[in-house]
């Protein structure tokens, strides 16, 4: 009983963890990449890229909500019903 204390502690104790090995050279600020270009002309060009995806979005969902309006599918309660029935 005595002899398996010491190594059924050993099997259950947590041994410090080690990312990296004794060659690992810590990340410094020389090695971010280096802006290039103008960021005026980048900022357009993204901003165009999502008002075009923003107009597409509210022009499906319009498009889409005038469809099922015509269908008959929907009903959107913006008035109250012609009749109870």
């Amino acid at each position: 009983m005595l002899v398996s204390r010491p190594i059924v502690s050993r099997l259950f104790q947590q041994s410090v963890r080690r990312y990296h090995n004794e060659h690992f050279k810590a990340p410094t600020m020389d090695e971010l990449p280096v802006p290039r270009g103008s960021w005026q002309t980048q900022h357009d060009a993204n901003q165009r890229r999502y008002n075009l995806a923003l107009l597409f979005g509210v022009a499906f969902t319009a498009g889409t909500l005038v469809i099922a309006k015509a269908s008959g599918l929907v009903y959107l309660n913006y008035s109250p019903p012609k009749s109870l029935d």
